[in-house]
């Protein structure tokens, strides 16, 4: 059977009867547990390269043949971050509504940037690395927060590698968010969601999980067949972090240490086995927390960050990528056993998702013939920017500039700077004149595409220019800058081989999968739909409300009614 052709509508009819397992309550009840999968940086161009080379017996064969692909999943903002995706799945609405605008972003009042987690959080006792850590700038609840209102016994469990994945799917209403610090090789949290250690995670991380690798090699696991078009040890590539300064596999996992330590548990991030780790650490959850065992549905969610640690060191273009995504393949299949044993086949439904996606690194477009390149971008944009605002409205004070920051592709303006010297004039009127001799000034500096002022954005609207619209689904009140900047497809600010967080189809096109008993199986959806579309789903599937202004649609054939 061809899993990426739409069944006819007798098949479709055939697998809505198979879906409802006649062993278990029938396709519209309320699945015991609901889980939320993202994998970091899977943009559906890199799922689309690796497809060929997964094997039948894998985790996304069986979420082909069992369920629904999204064929049209991307995200409605432009701030292709792991912050903004993992809170868009989590409350099912884009960043301009839950407010998480990137990973970090400059806080005016401050004058500093702001990471997306920080919160004064006491540490638990026994894990004094997981202080300060929260969702309180979260802004949209999410459906864990939805779960908790409807019924007090719902239990949300959140396990990442990353904090910020970990925290913003599940949200501050959740049970438990859980991540891993690099700097110990734990999986920790903190009092911002438990008061003491729960007794499953003080025995997971006892029995010293990410140790496991050390001294063993990371090399390639998949048939040749699955490498032939990609190229080992790329000069662009970052060395593996063993202290070896190589690029290729295989690599022993050491850190370049004697023992487990700091550079250890960072080499394993960056590689496939920090994904493992992750899915490890959700099997205990499942098994510690009890998740989907009785009537009273739980949520589930799982980020699987290596694969964007890869995608960024190595390129996702790489072998070392590749190989990420067979291992990761396996994961998938064994997390999916897990769910079968513990939950119960049937019992369950599931959507996968990404929360970005990624560009191919620039030396290997360039290599095709397609303009591409990397420098300090920003720099080079705050600099022109500096000369472009004195040309309109004269030199600033000695001492001060106009600009307060350039980061994030964005433009803040230096309110101080400006009130020094407006005269009789309205501040509101400089900072107008000085934005739109910014946004003139951008696209001139090789590397920018586009700049827009972002009075103008809000105030007329996108129009019908696409990545206008993906601009102001980026803009949240008091976290946006005066001009927001738009990189050329395919350049990159910086040194690393490959990024994300432009509004460009790569960054924002993902794969959307879902399955379960009230899912239709081996179907193509072509409806466009969000990342967030899980969250919406979910909702609709336990009676919860709708996540407010979200913007997906359930598709019809997906059984609702509880």
């Amino acid at each position: 059977m061809n899993l990426l052709a739409a069944p006819s509508a007798g098949a479709l009819l055939a697998a809505l009867a198979v879906a409802q397992d006649p062993d278990v309550a029938d396709a519209a009840a309320a699945p015991r547990l609901c889980v939320l999968v993202s994998v970091d940086q899977l943009a559906q161009w890199v799922f689309d390269a690796a497809r060929p080379h997964l094997p039948r017996d894998g985790g996304f064969a069986r979420l082909l043949a069992d369920g629904v692909e999204f064929a049209d999943c991307r995200y409605a903002h432009a701030c292709t971050e792991t912050g903004p995706g993992h809170a868009t799945i989590g409350a099912g609405v884009s960043a301009r509504v839950h407010g998480i605008v990137r990973n970090q972003w400059w806080v005016r009042e401050k004058a500093a940037k702001t990471y997306c987690v920080d919160e004064p959080t006491p540490a638990l006792a026994a894990w004094p690395e997981g202080k300060d850590r929260g969702a309180g700038l979260q802004r949209a609840p999410t459906l864990a927060a939805a779960l908790e209102a409807r019924d007090p016994r719902s239990v949300t469990v959140s396990v990442a590698w990353k904090d910020r994945a970990a925290i913003l799917m599940a949200g501050g209403k959740a049970d438990l968010a859980v991540w891993c610090e690099a700097a110990t090789g734990r999986f920790v949290t903190n009092t911002a969601w438990t008061p003491k250690p729960p007794a499953w995670l003080v025995a997971f991380n006892g029995g010293k999980p990410v140790d496991q690798w050390f001294g063993t090699a990371w090399e390639r696991s998949g048939p040749p067949a699955a490498y032939a078009l990609l190229v080992d040890d790329r000069p662009y590539e970052t060395p593996h972090g063993n202290g070896r300064k190589e690029r290729a596999l295989p690599q022993p996992l050491t850190g370049g240490l004697e023992q487990p330590g700091p550079a250890y548990y960072a080499q394993i991030y960056a590689s496939p086995f920090g994904n493992t780790a992750v899915r490890l650490a959700a099997e205990a959850a499942l098994r510690g927390a009890q998740l989907g065992k009785d009537d009273v549905t739980d949520l589930l969610c799982v980020g699987f960050s290596s694969t964007d640690v890869m995608g960024h060191a190595f390129g996702p273009d790489s072998v070392e990528a590749r190989d990420g995504m067979l291992r990761l393949d396996r994961d998938l299949a064994l997390l999916l056993a897990c769910l079968d044993r513990e939950v119960g086949v049937g019992r369950y439904e599931l959507f996968l998702t990404a929360d970005h996606g990624v560009s191919p690194t620039p030396e290997w477009v360039r290599a095709q013939g397609v303009d591409a390149g990397r420098r300090a971008i920003q720099t080079f944009v705050g600099a022109a920017g500096e000369k472009a605002i004195a040309n309109a409205l004269g030199a600033p004070p000695a001492g001060r500039k106009f600009l307060a920051h350039v980061g994030e592709w964005s433009m803040f303006l230096d309110d101080a700077t400006l009130d020094a010297m407006r005269g009789a004039r309205p501040l509101a009127e400089l900072r107008t004149a000085a934005a739109r001799a910014l946004a003139a000034i951008a696209p001139k500096v090789p590397g920018i595409a586009a700049a827009y002022v972002t009075e103008d954005l809000l105030a007329n609207g996108p129009g019908d220019d696409a990545i206008a619209q993906a601009l102001v689904e980026a803009l949240h009140d008091g976290r946006a800058g005066e001009v927001q900047l738009v990189v050329k497809p395919h350049w990159l600010d910086g040194t690393t081989p490959a990024t994300h967080g432009s509004p460009h189809p790569y960054d924002r096109a993902v794969v959307g999968f879902a399955v379960g008993r009230s899912v239709p199986r081996g179907v193509v959806v072509t409806q466009p739909i969000t990342p967030g579309f899980g969250a919406v789903w979910f909702a609709a599937r336990l009676g919860l409300p709708r996540p407010a202004q979200a913007v997906d649609v359930v598709p019809p054939d997906f059984a609702l009614a509880r």
